[in-house]
């Protein structure tokens, strides 16, 4: 890969070790301004998709958080995979919400050994500027379909921003959804919540 995935997602998984270490259990380790903006997130992530009775891929999985969040919306009946770099924060996740059907592995995408899913989905984990990110995410979005039997779904933070932290990596929607279309057929764009993000859904 372009990226450089020793040192990229050394520092990246450092940065949440740190984050976790200062604030645990906390929407603040994953970078998250309020749980209200995170619930939104998730239902965009899932707008139109049947989730009941599936099985789930969350990539950069955080405290798993998502999982909560299934719970209500589909009683119970889903199987859930989260992987994540961070050492604390899957370690916090498997302590408290692991068994048998919510299963937590530390690793990478491509590091790791999945199974085919039917809805993977990523929220916020390709957000942390480092050399080639750009690259990264795209290679991780064809992964991520590769592995879905019916559809990927990731966010990302917008150009379309008033302001951009240094620490942040904005991405084109436009160029996204390039991206995407290269990889699936039929690509859904969603730029229509209130936050400055967009969310992209890849459909088989």
């Amino acid at each position: 890969m372009a990226f450089c995935q020793k040192d990229g997602l050394k520092n990246v998984a450092s940065f949440y070790n740190s984050r976790f270490d200062e604030f645990g259990q906390n929407i603040k380790s994953v970078g998250w301004g309020s749980v209200e903006s995170q619930q939104l997130r998730f239902e965009i992530l899932f707008r139109g998709l049947n989730v009941k009775g599936k099985t789930i891929l969350d990539v950069g999985c955080g405290l798993g958080d998502l999982v909560a969040y299934l719970d209500r919306l589909t009683g119970g009946s889903y199987h859930y995979i989260g992987i994540d770099i961070s050492e604390r924060l899957i370690a916090d996740a498997r302590l408290r919400l692991g068994q048998k059907s919510r299963e937590f592995f530390l690793g990478d995408i491509f590091s790791l050994s999945l199974p085919d899913v039917d809805i993977a989905v990523l929220s916020g984990a390709l957000s942390f500027k480092t050399k080639g990110v750009e690259n990264y995410a795209r290679e991780t979005m064809s992964k991520m379909f590769s592995l879905s039997n019916e559809a990927t779904s990731l966010n990302f933070l917008s150009k379309y921003a008033d302001y951009e932290l240094e620490k942040n990596q904005h991405y084109s929607p436009d160029e996204v959804f390039c991206w995407a279309k290269k990889i699936a057929a039929k690509v859904n764009l969603i730029h229509d919540y209130p936050l400055y993000e967009f969310t992209v859904q890849l459909i088989k």
